[in-house]
This record gives structure tokens, C-alpha cells and sequence, in this order.
């Protein structure tokens, strides 16, 4: 199975750090029209726009038409801190939400199961998982136990600290509980995609392979400090192809 995964596009009208993002992110999808038109599926974690706007919304949704990909490549979206959760549902009415209004849901192929987390709380920029969510995720990945699935998780937030606990402070929040909940389930998660701190990382996280591409329109770069801070690069933007 062949994943495009973009992540933070940050659809906005002006520019940021001087680049486009509209620009940007119609470039993306030129690129992969010309060279990955074999992708089962793609997955954009969060932060569409900048500011959480409607206009931005549908302008990434004019985009997204204009650049005329099959159908099986309609993208399967996450919100990021970015994001408006409710303008979001409101908006895109074919995104699934839970029975407490989070935008999670799961897809099932073959033996295979996706879990599409919420990890914003309106006014932060850092990542939370009340209990409600945890709930649902427990249950998701008891019910993939059960069938003997292979399970791939989606999020915004990275779920642990990428340098430096002390300097994370954008990240996931319930961290512990979040790692206290797929350490139950380790045997059977075999990925584990996010996005939002805008840098290509890659590794395992007990055990479990995870990877995040940078932001389409403005990459960031690790911070090693103990202090928290956000430094950009002048790199090339990406997304990611996972195999």
C-alpha cells in the first residue's frame, strides 16, 4: 500500500516567512499528479489554513478540485491547532466525527485499520486528548485486537518530545495517557503519522515506527535548547511517501 502524507499547508492569502502558501501547495499536488498517481491513499494532519478560516477553507478545497487527482486520492483530513473545528465540520460535511463531536473516525482495509485522531483544544497550540478521546481510541484499538488488525494512527501533535521535554511546548499534552494507552497495543500499531512542528522526522517510539514530513509551505528546524522556541530554515518544503 502506497500513502502520500502532507501535513501543515497553511492556506493563507498573504505570504508567510515569504513563501506562498497557495502556491506551495498547488506545486505539491502538481507533483504528485506527475509522480505518484499509484498512491492508494492520501492523508493531509492538520493545519489546512492559517487562521482557521472559511475562505481558506474553500480556497484549499478549490485547489484540491482544480488539480483533478482520482477519487481514491481525495484526501482524508485531520485538523491541527490551526484549524477551527467547528467551521471545519461545518465545511467539510463528509469528514467523519465521534459521538462527542471530535473529528475522529477509522477506515478499515482489508486487515488493515486507520484511526484519524483530534488532538486540538480551541486557544492552544499545544496537542490534548481529553479522556472522551482516549476512550474512543481505546475502544478502536481493542475492537482491532480482536480481528487481528494491523492498526496506523494519524494525528496533528507529535506525541512525545521530538529533542527536549523541557523546550516541547506545542506538543501533546496527555502524553503519558496517550503512551499508557497504545503501549497496550503495540504489537499491533505499525505506524504512527503527525505532523505540526514543520520538520522531516523519523524513528520508532516503543517499538512503533512513526515519521513526519515537513510543512508544504514553511519548514521549521529542531530546536535543541532548553528553552522553547520556533526557528525557520530556508529548506525545501515536502510531503512524505510511506511504503
Amino acid at each position: 500500500m502506497k500513502i502520500i502524507h502532507l501535513s501543515d499547508i497553511h492556506i493563507h492569502s498573504e505570504s508567510i516567512l515569504e513563501h506562498n502558501p497557495i502556491g506551495r501547495f498547488s506545486l505539491a499536488l502538481d507533483h504528485i499528479k506527475n509522480n505518484h498517481l499509484d498512491s492508494d491513499m492520501l492523508i493531509i494532519t492538520g493545519d489546512i489554513p492559517h487562521h482557521g478560516d472559511l475562505a481558506s477553507y474553500k480556497k484549499f478545497d478549490e485547489i484540491f478540485t482544480k488539480a483533478n487527482l482520482p477519487d481514491r486520492l481525495n484526501p482524508k483530513l485531520l485538523i491541527g491547532n490551526h484549524d477551527d473545528r467547528e467551521i471545519f465540520k461545518n465545511y467539510f460535511t463528509k469528514t467523519p466525527t465521534d459521538k462527542n463531536g471530535f473529528v475522529q473516525y477509522d477506515i478499515e482495509i482489508d486487515d488493515r485499520r486507520f484511526l484519524f485522531l483530534d488532538t486540538i483544544k480551541a486557544n492552544s497550540h499545544a496537542g490534548h486528548y481529553c479522556e472522551k478521546r482516549q476512550s474512543w481510541l481505546e475502544n478502536k484499538l481493542d475492537e482491532s485486537y480482536k480481528k487481528n488488525q494491523n492498526v496506523y494512527i494519524l494525528m496533528h501533535h507529535n506525541p512525545f518530545p521530538l529533542v527536549k521535554l523541557k523546550s516541547d511546548l506545542i506538543g501533546l499534552v496527555d502524553r503519558n495517557q496517550f503512551k499508557s494507552i497504545i503501549s497496550n497495543y503495540k504489537n499491533i500499531i505499525k505506524h504512527i503519522f503527525f505532523g505540526h512542528q514543520h520538520i522531516t522526522v523519523s524513528g520508532n517510539y516503543l517499538g512503533i515506527p512513526f515519521s513526519s514530513p515537513r510543512s508544504i509551505n514553511h519548514p521549521l528546524v529542531p530546536n535543541f535548547a532548553n528553552d522553547y522556541r520556533l526557528g525557520s530554515a530556508d529548506t525545501d518544503p515536502c510531503y512524505n511517501i510511506v511504503l
